[in-house]
């Protein structure tokens, strides 16, 4: 088998390990993820290391091959970001929230929806979930 790429999982961000751990289950190596995925080698080895930020395309496209949903591999690239980010930031509370959905959607061995729910169906588990409004047109009853 050809030589695996000279990274060790201490430096891997979570999606270094995750990556890691996907090669070593699928016994191919980094340039052949690479090669599947369509992205260059050196992109997907940099994505690997802790502090970096692939880009959302070269997420989908290792996702696809991977088999997983682009999101799922969003949120292990951003993990160990987020937290460092002011807690005034705009985006936080999303990012933590989808963070928060994955996880607890891997924790229960929940696949991510092959189709895009319903605006009406997202409505309904915010509101469930205590989302909340200013807008008096908005009813609970959708």
């Amino acid at each position: 088998m050809p030589a695996r790429l000279q990274i060790k999982a201490e430096d891997c961000s979570p999606l270094g390990q995750f990556v890691l751990q996907y090669l070593e289950k699928q016994s191919i190596s980094m340039n052949h993820l690479a090669e599947l995925a369509g992205v260059p080698q050196p992109r997907l080895r940099g994505a690997c290391f802790k502090g970096t930020c692939p880009t959302p395309e070269t997420l989908r496209k290792l996702a696809r091959v991977m088999g997983k949903h682009h999101l799922e591999l969003y949120t292990l690239a951003y993990e160990g970001r987020i937290e460092q980010l002011p807690e005034d930031a705009d985006d936080i509370s999303l990012d933590l929230l989808m963070r928060e959905l994955f996880e607890t959607a891997r924790e229960l061995g929940l696949a991510v929806p092959k189709a895009r729910p319903s605006k009406a169906k997202i409505r309904k588990a915010l509101l469930t979930l205590g989302f909340s409004s200013d807008d008096t047109t908005i009813s609970e009853a959708g």
